[in-house]
């Protein structure tokens, strides 16, 4: 009974204050007036209640895992609506903060919306609210749709070269002599040339044959890739924390998709609000969305403490369960001096160490104002540099990424 009020409230108002009038002023055209309202609210009452009960809401998203800033679609549609209803139906979606709507479209009771998302992490998509009208926008009932619809975005994946990172084997494709999971004692065929280095040209069948033939090897048993993302920071960086996560989340995935093009087994543990871990290490699609889903939930958290060595305390931890003469790519914020040192003697449990670091943009002085760009520390940046050159005869590759040479590979792609 209240939602009957609620809905027709104003017009069985209008239509009482209508008899009234005609019991009082006895006039013909009040009668009139008084039994069309009552007859128009008798009808078109239960049928809006009726149709709103009815409406079967159902809702696709396009793809539930989409990299940030690319294009997905949204479709809700309505049904269960007879075809020649009276009513109008209106269905107002709302889209969380950082959805940005590209275009959208009304045909058919089918709801359309394309849009991307400028921010990773998890939305929840397909909340909105739908309501039913009579012809006269008499009466009125609305009912609110639940966001059922998850969204993962996850950062944008750019080449390992465009963000200056050390490319050496497995995770490289340029620099070594072949692909570091074929077996290159095994010779499997031949097939045509197709851009391919010139070191594995089979020069005697391309004389037989008269075209470039190529070599093709057997698979072998590749190296693990194991990418640990440290997101706990022991101090405050000039730029935001979300701008951190983002740009350091970024280098993960870039390192992810690089393994997974070369059919690396790969795995990922992240270091910060939580440790989040993958389940095990693989080199399937399937276990690198679920990787990809891992840095859209990542969270960075603060540790003043100096002393604090999360990365290292884990190393130590889980050393039993990462694949002996792994390949570790460590991403952090900063690293200390004793931190490599601690680092170069766990060096034999991996075949190779690759460190990416961050200093850029965090050295502005307490109280001083942020900048649009970010300035190096000069004497810290030629403490790494003359570091980096020490720790390649270690077979430890330490790369240091700017934040400016970042924005311009984004901006390039």
């Amino acid at each position: 009974m209240r939602r009957v009020l609620r809905v027709a409230g104003r017009a069985i108002l209008i239509s009482s204050l209508a008899v009234v009038s005609w019991l009082v002023l006895g006039t013909r055209p009040l009668f009139y007036l008084a039994t069309l309202i009552t007859t128009y609210t008798a009808i078109m009452v239960p049928l809006v209640l009726r149709t709103s009960d009815r409406i079967r809401v159902v809702k696709r998203l396009r793809q539930a895992v989409v990299q940030m800033k690319s294009q997905d679609t949204l479709t809700i549609s309505l049904e269960g609506i007879p075809l020649r209803s009276p009513l109008s139906i209106r269905l107002q979606p709302l889209v969380p903060e950082y959805i940005i709507r590209e275009s959208s479209s009304w045909h058919d009771r089918t709801y359309v919306l394309q849009f991307h998302v400028n921010r990773r992490g998890v939305y929840d998509l397909g909340e909105g609210i739908l309501t039913v009208t009579d012809p006269l926008r008499l009466f009125r009932i609305s009912r609110r749709l639940i966001a059922d619809e998850k969204l993962t975005v996850f950062p944008t994946v750019l080449p390992l070269e465009k963000l200056r990172i050390s490319l050496t084997s497995p995770l490289d494709g340029q620099r070594v002599k072949f692909a570091p999971n074929y077996d290159v004692s095994q010779l499997a065929g031949v097939r045509p040339y197709e851009s391919d280095p010139m070191n594995r040209i089979h020069w005697k069948m391309s004389a037989h044959r008269g075209e470039l033939m190529v070599k093709e090897f057997a698979p072998s048993a590749s190296k693990t890739v194991v990418v640990l993302l440290n997101l706990t920071l022991r101090r405050e960086p000039s730029f935001t924390l979300e701008t951190f996560e983002d740009y350091m989340t970024m280098v993960g995935a870039s390192a992810l998709q690089y393994a997974y093009d070369h059919k690396l087994p790969f795995g990922l543990t992240v270091l910060g609000e939580e440790t989040l871990s993958s389940n095990g290490f693989s080199k399937d699609a399937t276990h690198l969305f679920a990787c990809y889903r891992l840095l859209a939930h990542a969270r960075a958290r603060m540790d003043h403490e100096p002393t604090s060595t999360v990365f290292l305390d884990y190393l130590k931890r889980e050393r039993l369960r990462i694949p002996a003469r792994s390949q570790l790519f460590l991403i952090q914020h900063e690293l200390k001096e004793e931190e490599i040192g601690a680092l170069l003697r766990m060096q034999a449990q991996f075949s190779r160490i690759s460190i990416c670091l961050f200093p850029y943009g965090s050295f502005l002085l307490y109280g001083e104002r942020a900048v649009p760009y970010f300035m190096p520390d000069i004497e810290q940046i030629a403490r790494l540099k003359k570091t980096q050159r020490i720790l390649r005869d270690a077979s430890v590759d330490l790369s240091i990424i700017g934040l400016n040479d970042t924005l311009a590979a984004l901006g390039e792609t």
